[in-house]
């Protein structure tokens, strides 16, 4: 992934995804409706997985 070497405070990830807003609701039709379930949990994925190399 494009940000796994960086150290992300929360605020850079809640603006990556915002950012990235029009992609995930793109991404989050089903049937061609908005899934909000799937919408949280692809932002909810990002967040994870830009969150892991985060030092404890």
């Amino acid at each position: 992934m494009l940000f796994n070497n960086f150290n992300l405070t929360d605020e850079e990830i809640m603006k990556i995804i915002c950012d990235y807003e029009p992609l995930i609701k793109r991404n989050s039709f089903v049937n061609s409706m908005v899934d909000e379930d799937l919408n949280q949990e692809i932002q909810e994925n990002i967040y994870k997985e830009l969150r892991k190399n985060r030092k404890k």
